[in-house]
């Protein structure tokens, strides 16, 4: 048998090695592909215990691996209540999550550098329920009553002074806290009516206890937007890659909270222990207004924006003569086309 010379045994080995190395070298596009897909690490301002339109979005996006399909990772914590604490966030080094609407304007009136980044809920939920036997049957009978709100600094206040501007009324806002506590307040005769914005609220229609005595959507300005999202300045101009899959992930999340109400209802109950028709009421009332245009009730961020502005300033939340630049507030490019 021939033996082979030793250099063409090289040259195999060598042509072997090179031969087996294409596909490491094929695969390198796709490695540089995925590390530019990595995810972005960083704390959103949205978690919030008390209120659907917060943690149905934050456990639906974990659950269905929404955030993490859209390249990130976020760290949720605590959303802002007001303002106050928005600018609080943004100070401690957040630059990113969501809040009610009037906050951002709020703030950046104040100077802080913040904008509306997408608006995916429309009319506001909130209603003004009474005791289903007591005295109270219109709007108008709330003059000279006490409506049982969340807090001084929450826009549940703001909203009675907007109703007595609106209806010419002298009704008192009563900081109770949350539901549980209002209905308790009403029961125990501290307050004549209160202020909720959720779905839960509705039940006690159904049973008896409350009666609905005024859904606040029918006083507020159109078009409107209730709870937005939020980014600093220097997140939008240094890192909008983040700030558009966080805009793209929260509208996948509505659109999909919105084609799926049963399975928003199961995320309802495992959060807050609710019956099953609390969620499916509280899940159908959230599913009315979500809007996964990001642009409010309408079609446009800014009117919608401006729609909350002018209920800020007729509540006597901001001066009359306050002047806002709504462009300034409002960054549209991070928006899916229409």
């Amino acid at each position: 048998m021939r033996v082979q010379p030793k250099s063409w045994i090289f040259s195999t080995v060598v042509s072997l090695l090179i031969a087996g190395s294409c596909p490491l070298l094929a695969q390198t596009p796709q490695l540089q592909q995925a590390a530019s897909m990595a995810s972005h690490q960083f704390k959103a301002a949205a978690e919030q215990g008390s209120f659907e339109w917060f943690f149905l979005l934050v456990d639906a996006g974990n659950d269905r691996g929404i955030w993490a399909r859209n390249g990130l990772n976020p760290e949720f914590v605590p959303a802002a209540g007001s303002s106050v604490q928005l600018k609080s966030l943004i100070d401690s080094g957040i630059k990113i999550g969501f809040v009610n609407a009037a906050e951002v304007t709020l703030a950046r009136s104040s100077g802080v550098p913040v904008k509306t980044v997408a608006a995916y809920f429309g009319e506001t939920t909130a209603r003004i329920f009474v005791a289903a036997n007591g005295p109270i049957k219109t709007a108008k009978d709330l003059n000279g009553k006490r409506i049982g709100v969340i807090s001084a600094t929450h826009t549940s206040y703001r909203t009675v002074l907007y109703i007595n501007q609106k209806l010419g009324i002298t009704a008192e806002p009563v900081s109770i806290g949350t539901l549980s506590n209002n209905i308790e307040a009403l029961k125990a005769g501290q307050i004549d009516a209160l202020y909720s914005a959720e779905g839960a609220a509705l039940t006690l229609i159904d049973s008896g206890d409350l009666r609905l005595v005024l859904p606040l959507a029918d006083i507020y300005p159109k078009p409107y937007t209730a709870v937005v999202i939020w980014a600093t300045d220097d997140l939008i101009e240094k890192n909008p890659d983040l700030v558009g899959k966080f805009v793209n992930a929260t509208l996948e999340i509505v659109g999909y909270l919105k084609a799926n109400p049963g399975y928003a209802s199961q995320l309802y109950v495992q959060r807050t222990k609710a019956a099953k028709d609390v969620a499916e009421k509280a899940v159908a009332s959230l599913n009315r207004i979500l809007a996964p245009s990001g642009r409010g009730s309408g079609n446009d961020l800014a009117a919608a924006v401006a729609g909350n502005w002018r209920f800020i300033v007729d509540s006597g939340a901001a001066p009359a003569n306050s002047f806002v630049k709504i462009e300034d507030v409002v960054e549209t490019r991070f928006l899916p086309p229409l």
